[in-house]
């Protein structure tokens, strides 16, 4: 019997061995890496590991304004957009669009002097609204003025070679604007004429177009 009982420990012994490493192996496995205990509290206390670990207010105040200036417009317009450059010699709707300046809505374009007056009131409007302006249209080509023409009713397309759009003076906005009560539209009514834009007086009711708007060359 003493014999069996001695065999007995002798063989559980390194088994009760690998049992408590495993839990002891469990147990760090199972600690925080980053040395919080795990309980809010105690993390908050540590004011070096918190800061470590989790980012302050200020940084992601910081953070915040540094992508709101990213979204940012520019606020003038490049360099190669000069107002001195003329479109005068081209017909209605007949402009090289190389000889138009873009618009910051990629694949819209103004003649030069619009355009850079443009720039200073999608600035302002961003200001104001933090989203850039909405345009739905600018300096259309003759063919595509006709197609509009030829598919809209009677007395909301210019006649080709007669809109505003075909000189690269004029803007048709969205996003708002083509809401007559809309904050957006009464924004534009109240601050458009400080950057050199209008809305026409025909648009109120001949036809009725809130969303038209016009670099203002004297036109009634």
């Amino acid at each position: 019997m003493i014999g069996r009982h001695r065999r007995k420990k002798i063989e559980t012994a390194p088994v009760l061995s690998v049992v408590l490493a495993g839990v002891f192996a469990g147990s760090v496995a199972l600690a925080p890496l980053d040395g919080d205990s795990g309980d809010e509290g105690a993390g908050r206390g540590n004011s070096a590991e918190a800061g470590e670990t989790r980012p302050t207010k200020a940084a992601a105040e910081r953070t915040e304004r540094s992508s709101r200036r990213a979204d940012e417009p520019p606020r003038k317009a490049p360099d190669d957009c000069d107002p001195s450059k003329s479109t005068a010699r081209y017909a209605n709707g007949r402009i090289p669009v190389d000889q138009l300046c873009e618009l910051p809505q990629g694949g819209e374009y103004l003649r030069a002097d619009a355009a850079v007056a443009f720039y200073k009131l999608n600035a302002a409007y961003h200001e104001r609204f933090g989203d850039q302006m909405c345009v739905r249209s600018s300096y259309r080509g003759y063919n595509k003025q006709k197609r509009l023409y030829e598919s809209m009713p009677a007395g909301m397309a210019a006649r080709p070679g007669n809109s505003k759009h075909g000189i690269g003076i004029a803007v048709d906005l969205c996003d708002g604007v083509q809401r007559e009560s809309s904050p957006q539209f009464k924004w534009l009514e109240d601050n458009s004429e400080k950057y050199g834009w209008i809305h026409p007086k025909w648009a109120y009711s001949s036809p009725y177009e809130p969303w038209h708007w016009e670099f203002d060359v004297g036109q009634e």
